[in-house]
C-alpha cells in the first residue's frame, strides 16, 4: 500500500519526506548554499537599485505614517482596513530619525490618512526619500528572507534542485520584485500565506506539535498582515479533511485540539500586535462591537452576532475587518479591457493572470496541466498528498478572489505564484532522470531571468510579450498594474533632459512634485479651446487618469486624441504642445 497517495488508494497518517523527493543533482547539492546566495544577492540588488529610482506609490505614505502612529503613540485609528504587522515593521527603522507625527495638521484632525501620509513624509525632520527607503528596506529584507526560507523548506521536503529552481523563479519574477520593494501588505501576506500552507502540510505529514505551532504562528502573522489571509481557512480545512479523514471518523478530539491550538495562537499574536488597542478595548469607553459594525454583508453579520453573543468590544482588528467587508460590498472604481466598473468582473483576475504573468509562469502552468491530463489518461488511482498541499491553497485563493468586487491590481493574487513555482520545480525534479526535464528546468529559469531583465527597472509595469508588453498594457489594465504614482523621479530626469522643469500635469499619486523639483501647471477645462490652443510646452498624464479611472473620461478627452511622444516609466505619458524651438 502506498501511504503517499490519496483518492481511491487508502493512506496512513505517516509519510516520510524521502518518498516524495526527486533525484537531485550532485552539483546543486554540493553548491546549494552558494547558488542560493547568488539568487538572493541578485534579487536584492534588483530590488534596492530600482526602489531608489522610484517615488512613493499611492498607498505607501498612508502605510508608513500609520505604522509610525501605531508604534510611537499606540494609535490604531489609522488605516484600519489593513492589520498592523507590515506597517509596524516598516516603522521600526524610522525610530532612529526621531520623526514627528503631524498631530497639529488638518489631515490629522480630520483623520485624513492620505493627507497625514503626505505631511509625515514631506514635512518632517528627515527628507522623504530617506524615510521612504528606510521603510521599504523592511519589505525588501522580508522578501530576501522568504527566498531563503522557501528554499530551505523545499529542500527538506523535495531536494536541492527543486529548492534552487523555485527560489530562482520567485526571485526573478518581475511581479514579485515589483511589490517586494514597497511598503504595502501585498508581498508580506504572500510570504505568510505560503509559509502557513506549507507548514500546515508539514504538520499533517509529521503530526508533530512543533509543526502545528509553527503553522499556527504563520497563520496568525498572515492574518496580522492582511485580512485576505482569511482565505487560508478553506484550503486548510480541505487539506486537513483529506489527510485526517481516518482520524476524524474515529475521534473528534484531535480535530478539537488542532483547532484550539490554531485559534489560541492567533488570538495571542493578534492581541500582541494590537497591544495598546487591546488594552484600550478592555476599558469602559469602548463601545460594543455590535453597536458599530454594519450588517449589510456576511462578514458584518457574523461580527454583529459574535459581538452580541460574546459581548465583544469594538477592537480595531474587528472593526477593520468589518470595514473591508463594507468596501468589498460597495466595490471600487476598476478598469478592464477599456471598461469601467465599480463592482468589478468575475473574469478580472483570469485576465490579469493572462497578461501580467511571465511566460515562465505560463510554462509552469502548462506543464502542471499536462501532468494532470497524463495522470487522468493513465487512470492513476491516487494523488500524492503533497500535491494537495501545494495546489489546493493557490487554486482556492484564486477562485475566491474571482468573487471580489475590488479589482485594482494583480497584487491581490500574488500569493498564488510561489505555489506555482514550487509545484513545477517539484514536478520537473521528480522526472529529472529524463533528459528533457533538465533542459526544461534550465529553459524556464533562463526565460524568467530574461523577462525580468527586459522590464528592469520598471517592474510594476510588466506585461508579457503575447499581451504586447508594457506599452500595450493600458489596453488591458491600469491602476497598480502599471501606474501607482511611482515615476515622478523619472519624469524629473526626462524634463531636465529636455530643458525644462515645468509641465501641465494630471498625476495619479501622492508624491509631491515640488519636492522633486517639478513645477506643475494645470490643464485647461476640456471645453476651453482657447486654453488648449494657448499651451506651449509639455503635457503629462498618468495612464490611469488618461483612461478615465477616478476622473471623468471627458475630462481627459483632449489628450486622448493625441499621440504621446514618450512614456516615462510606462506610467506617465508625455505630449508635446510646443509652438517654438526649445533650448536643449
Amino acid at each position: 500500500m502506498d501511504n503517499n497517495r490519496i483518492g481511491i488508494v487508502k493512506f496512513s497518517t505517516a509519510e516520510t519526506a524521502t518518498e516524495v523527493k526527486g533525484v537531485g543533482s550532485r552539483f546543486i547539492e554540493r553548491w546549494f548554499w552558494f547558488l542560493l546566495a547568488l539568487v538572493v544577492a541578485a534579487a536584492g540588488t534588483l530590488e534596492i537599485t530600482s526602489a531608489l529610482g522610484e517615488t512613493q506609490t499611492w498607498d505607501e505614505g498612508i502605510h508608513i505614517s500609520s505604522g509610525y502612529a501605531y508604534l510611537t503613540r499606540g494609535d490604531f485609528r489609522w488605516n484600519q482596513e489593513h492589520p498592523p504587522l507590515a506597517k509596524l515593521l516598516s516603522a521600526l527603522p524610522l525610530l532612529r530619525f526621531h520623526l514627528q507625527l503631524p498631530v497639529q495638521s488638518a489631515g490629522w484632525k480630520k483623520l485624513d490618512e492620505t493627507q497625514m501620509g503626505i505631511d509625515f513624509l514631506y514635512h518632517n525632520r528627515t527628507d522623504a526619500d530617506s524615510i521612504l527607503f528606510a521603510a521599504r528596506s523592511m519589505t525588501m529584507l522580508l522578501s530576501l528572507l522568504f527566498l531563503i526560507a522557501l528554499a530551505w523548506l523545499v529542500r527538506r521536503r523535495f531536494g536541492s534542485s527543486a529548492a534552487i529552481m523555485a527560489a530562482a523563479l520567485c526571485g526573478f519574477d518581475p511581479n514579485l520584485i515589483a511589490h517586494a520593494r514597497y511598503v504595502t501588505t501585498d508581498y508580506p501576506v504572500t510570504v505568510f500565506y505560503f509559509l502557513t500552507a506549507f507548514l500546515w502540510m508539514e504538520y499533517l505529514l509529521s503530526g508533530r506539535l512543533r509543526d502545528l505551532a509553527l503553522a499556527s504562528l504563520a497563520f496568525a502573522l498572515a492574518l496580522g498582515t492582511k485580512f485576505s489571509a482569511l482565505l487560508l481557512i478553506p484550503p486548510m480545512t480541505i487539506v486537513y479533511a483529506i489527510r485526517m479523514a481516518p482520524v476524524v471518523a474515529t475521534s473528534w478530539k484531535r480535530v478539537l485540539l488542532d483547532a484550539a491550538v490554531l485559534a489560541s495562537v492567533t488570538v495571542v499574536v493578534i492581541s500582541i500586535l494590537y497591544w495598546p488597542e487591546t488594552i484600550r478595548s478592555t476599558g469602559p469607553l469602548v463601545p460594543p462591537l455590535a453597536f458599530v459594525v454594519r450588517r449589510g454583508n456576511a462578514i458584518g453579520e457574523v461580527l454583529f452576532r459574535a459581538g452580541s453573543w460574546f459581548h465583544l468590544p469594538a477592537h480595531a482588528f474587528l472593526t477593520g475587518l468589518g470595514s473591508v467587508a463594507d468596501h468589498n460590498q460597495g466595490g471600487h472604481a476598476s478598469y478592464l479591457l477599456g471598461m469601467r466598473s465599480d463592482k468589478g468582473w468575475w473574469y478580472y483576475f483570469p485576465v490579469v493572470f493572462a497578461v501580467k504573468s511571465t511566460m515562465a509562469a505560463w510554462g509552469a502552468l502548462a506543464l502542471l496541466l499536462a501532468a494532470a491530463i497524463i495522470a487522468l489518461r493513465r487512470r492513476i488511482l491516487g494523488i500524492p498528498f503533497v500535491w494537495c498541499g501545494l495546489l489546493i491553497p493557490p487554486l482556492t485563493y484564486f477562485g475566491i478572489s474571482m468573487t471580489s468586487a475590488i479589482n485594482i491590481g494583480m497584487r491581490h493574487i500574488l500569493p498564488i505564484y510561489p505555489f506555482l513555482y514550487v509545484a513545477v520545480a517539484v514536478l520537473l525534479c521528480e522526472t529529472i532522470g529524463r533528459p528533457w526535464a533538465r533542459y526544461v528546468m534550465i529553459a524556464l529559469a533562463a526565460l524568467q531571468i530574461g523577462e525580468c531583465a527586459s522590464i528592469t527597472p520598471d517592474y510594476l509595469a510588466f506585461f508579457n510579450l503575447p499581451s504586447g508588453g508594457p506599452g500595450n498594457g493600458p489596453h488591458y489594465l491600469v491602476d497598480s498594474n502599471i501606474d501607482w504614482g511611482q515615476d515622478l523621479k523619472k519624469l524629473k530626469k526626462w524634463l531636465s533632459a529636455h530643458g525644462t522643469d515645468t509641465a501641465r500635469i494630471w498625476y495619479f499619486g501622492n508624491a509631491q512634485m515640488d519636492f522633486y523639483g517639478i513645477r506643475p501647471e494645470p490643464f485647461p477645462d476640456p471645453l476651453d479651446e482657447k486654453g488648449w490652443d494657448a499651451i506651449d510646452g509639455y503635457g503629462v498624464s498618468s495612464v490611469t487618469v488618461l483612461n478615465g479611472v477616478y476622473v471623468p473620461l471627458n475630462q481627459v478627452a483632449p489628450l486622448r486624441f493625441r499621440d504621446p511622444i514618450a512614456k516615462v516609466g510606462w506610467s506617465l505619458y508625455v505630449y508635446d504642445f510646443g509652438k517654438g524651438t526649445r533650448s536643449k
